[in-house]
């Protein structure tokens, strides 16, 4: 099918990239590493993959849309409706500091006027799962959205965002899957595609196999939430700040490929990967008193290094633990007390 843009539309276009770096001071504090999109031909191409032309109806919701570039593309490319969650104080106090020194730029208020309401920013925090709010009866962000079934990909909805590139971006990303396994929040209706900008590393992390070095429990969460695919990665000279950031696609699996409920599964990952280069019959104590019951309970060798593990090998692993008599029954309690005992 040929890509088309709906000639009715248009919207003003943002100020020089020359002028970002002045115009919109970004905070790099460590965990305030705020990346956004900058470059219109990459937020172009960004929006032309998600197929806005095949679904007419399509709506978008987008987290951490900073001075909105992307934003503007997905509108221009087709999107029904655009609702934004950013509350990032460094992007709305330079904006209104460069409304005193006369720049010519489209702020987001400027971008709804613009688009005769199909834009619609919320200041709320985009890690407070706001989702919930945004969609129930009292905002009602977009009012014909209705939810449909897990048999299907979702194709009135999206979930866009360039997330942070720290531990704030990872603890989003991670919450999101967790969402999409749980059919929470945006996932309430239905398999909702996601398409998020992160670093190349955090994006590595994601699909890396086990035995890599850079596997984590977020790779394993992924591995079993969600299909990825990896859509670009255009260079670091098109994002403020400049950090080498990659577009990533997620279709939630029909299924989970979990035997457990999610928070056992997050708590024994989060409990085996403190110590991942590890063996397994080292470290799974750290499950709880007189986890190592559960060693001649599994069907393969439990001298596997825990960074070696494969999803299946995990689940199985999380099975036994609940199906454990003894297992410690207020599981993130036990995780928190667990990382203040070791952070000591």
């Amino acid at each position: 099918m040929m890509h088309t843009r709906p000639l009715f539309r248009s919207l003003s276009p943002l100020i020089s990239t020359d002028l970002w770096p002045t115009v919109f001071k970004a905070s790099r504090a460590r965990g305030q590493l705020r990346v956004s999109v900058m470059t219109e031909d990459v937020a172009n191409l960004a929006a032309a993959s998600m197929k806005f032309e095949s679904h007419p109806n399509r709506s978008v919701l987008e987290i951490f849309s900073g001075p909105g570039q992307l934003t503007r593309s997905m509108y221009l490319a087709g999107a029904k409706k655009i609702i934004t969650v950013e509350n990032g104080d460094t992007f709305q106090s330079s904006l209104k500091a460069s409304n005193k020194i006369n720049f010519p730029f489209l702020e987001t208020q400027k971008l709804e006027d613009e688009s005769n309401g199909a834009i619609k920013n919320y200041n709320m925090n985009p890690l407070s799962d706001p989702f919930d709010e945004l969609l129930g009866p009292k905002v009602n962000a977009i009012p014909d959205l209705v939810p449909q079934d897990w048999e299907n990909i979702q194709s009135n909805v999206l979930l866009v965002g360039t997330i942070p590139n720290s531990t704030l971006g990872e603890k989003c990303l991670h919450d999101l899957l967790t969402a999409s396994t749980e059919k929470m929040g945006i996932f309430k209706y239905g398999r909702v595609e996601m398409y998020i900008f992160m670093f190349k590393d955090a994006a590595k992390r994601l699909i890396s196999p086990p035995g890599t070095p850079s596997r984590n429990r977020v790779s394993v969460l992924a591995e079993a939430a969600a299909e990825m695919t990896q859509i670009m990665r255009p260079g670091a000279t098109h994002f403020h700040l400049p950090y080498d950031y990659e577009l990533v696609h997620f279709a939630p699996h029909k299924v989970p490929k979990l035997d457990v409920p999610m928070e056992v599964f997050d708590f024994c990952l989060r409990s085996l990967f403190t110590s991942k280069s590890n063996p397994l019959n080292k470290v799974i104590k750290l499950l709880g008193p007189g986890a190592d019951i559960l060693l001649k309970r599994l069907s393969f060798d439990h001298s596997i290094k825990v960074k070696h593990m494969s999803l299946e090998q995990l689940n199985e692993v999380a099975l036994k633990f609940e199906q454990w008599p003894l297992r410690p029954t207020v599981l993130y309690d036990d995780m928190i007390l667990h990382e203040h005992k070791k952070k000591r």
